[in-house]
């Protein structure tokens, strides 16, 4: 079979960067593995101009003259023809089209009768959302069963909905691995009992790092008997971005205002054969931010390298597998994640279990065979617009909690809000019954609770049968 991948994010011939991108390099082996033969169209950068071989049978092929993530389309819009007229010859050369991380808008290209098969690994950003509710697909594929609950609560009451398959992220256990905790590349060996904090995230001010930084300061004050390290890996854009320029420099001021300017340490944004060291390194991953996880994979990987990691609820990682060594704690609440840190700092409770957990649930083969299948394999049978979809569903007139809420004693955090809302009525309503008509929620809390909370998307209407 002739499969087509389209990535909008470059891949490079000597360095993996970003779990998206490693993901997407180990099925399109696998699937050249499997007897097909695969072409990946991805984003040109002048490390991959030109093209390479990935593998036998996969070909990286650079030609889509976008812009960098997030924006892809905000360039001129000659380079958006650009991209378009060498995507066409290859859409007909497909048997398959697989779009990874579906920010694809060139669906006017697509010749009759080619089968898309798209995943999401993000449910946030613009393009994904565009993609999501724009653009139908013979099957979408989502790394978690959060993901899965919000496509199926936003986009499922609007439209039609394709089949959405569950297939979890893998983590390479043999490459992540404990690696004694020599330092990496540009990062300089320990001095005596350090403690030594990591987060190893993109720049993206919601990842966290305003928050990380209140966590070092908290536990940095908290007395002289470890010296605290903070290390911030710089991305490879930062020479070449005024944007992501501006973030480093917004983070060195941020932690001159707090006093711990000494202790953060900006390390080298390494390709993914390196991270397993950086993770070993560390005493403590921090994902503290208010980043809408759609899966979390950084904490898996901190695990498996022998890392604990302290993370906010947000996001997938509210259904995180309970784990000894993965400490949850309140967005925002710093005091809580520095106690969490400094029980984590002691190491791992249980390495062996963090590992026979990733190894039952995330294993990487099963996560390539999976999207093998479902590339490849049988689709679903299309199913007429009017007679809707197993996937579509009637609401029942009864309001519930969104699935990317959750409650917090007498607040509710929203994911998409980004911070907690104050509906102390409407929380313990819903914490006696998880669905309400609107005027028994109105009785049980109060009008202007009920009102915040669907304006809000706190509240929205609960799912019965398939229409």
């Amino acid at each position: 079979m002739r499969i087509l991948i389209v990535s909008l994010a470059p891949l490079f011939p000597s360095a993996v960067h970003g779990g998206s991108q490693r993901i997407l390099t180990q099925i399109a082996i696998g699937l050249a593995e499997a007897g097909n033969r695969v072409r990946i169209a991805c984003g040109e950068r002048p490390e991959n101009r030109g093209g390479f071989e990935l593998a036998r049978n996969v070909s990286v092929e650079p030609v889509l003259k976008l812009g960098p993530f997030p924006a892809p389309y905000e360039i001129p819009p000659h380079l958006v023809a650009e991209s378009a007229s060498e995507l066409r010859n290859r859409l007909e050369w497909a048997d398959r089209l697989y779009l990874h991380a579906d920010i694809f808008h060139f669906r006017p290209l697509l010749p009759a009768g080619l089968p898309v098969i798209r995943s999401f690994h993000d449910f946030h950003y613009e393009t994904a959302l565009v993609s999501a509710f724009a653009y139908p697909a013979d099957l979408t594929i989502v790394p978690s069963v959060y993901l899965k609950r919000v496509i199926e609560a936003t986009v499922g009451s609007s439209r039609t909905l394709e089949p959405i398959q569950v297939i979890p992220n893998g983590i390479d256990l043999t490459r992540y691995v404990p690696t004694g905790g020599s330092p990496p590349r540009s990062v300089r060996p320990r001095r005596g009992n350090e403690l030594v904090l990591l987060h190893p995230h993109r720049p993206d001010a919601r990842k966290g790092i305003r928050q990380a930084l209140e966590i070092l300061a908290d536990v940095t004050a908290r007395g002289p008997a470890r010296t605290v390290r903070l290390l911030v890996p710089r991305h490879i854009d930062a020479a070449s971005s005024p944007e992501v320029r501006a973030y480093y420099e917004g983070v060195a001021s941020m932690a001159l205002e707090r006093g711990v300017a000494r202790a953060v340490e900006y390390v080298d944004w390494l390709p993914a054969e390196s991270m397993p060291e950086l993770y070993s390194f560390a005493d403590v991953t921090l994902c503290p931010g208010n980043f809408i996880e759609s899966f979390g994979l950084t904490a898996y990987e901190s695990l498996a390298c022998g890392t604990p990691c302290v993370a906010a609820t947000v996001g997938a990682f509210r259904d995180f597998p309970e784990a000894a060594d993965f400490h949850r704690f309140e967005y925002g609440d710093t005091r809580r994640a520095a106690d969490a840190v400094i029980e984590a700092a002691s190491g791992m409770r249980d390495p062996d279990g963090a590992r026979r957990m990733l190894a039952a649930r995330f294993d990487a083969a099963a996560m390539v065979q999976g999207y093998v299948r479902a590339i490849t394999g049988e689709l679903p049978p299309a199913e007429p617009a009017s007679h809707g979809s197993r996937h579509r569903k009637r609401a029942t007139g009864r309001l519930g909690l969104a699935p990317w809420c959750h409650i917090a004693g007498a607040r509710i955090y929203n994911d998409y809000a980004y911070r907690h809302l104050n509906l102390p009525e409407v929380a313990r309503a819903l914490g006696k019954q998880p669905a309400w008509s609107e005027a028994d929620l109105v009785a049980a809390a109060s009008r202007q609770e009920v009102d915040e909370a669907i304006l809000t998307g706190t509240l929205i209407p609960t799912a019965g049968a398939a229409v």
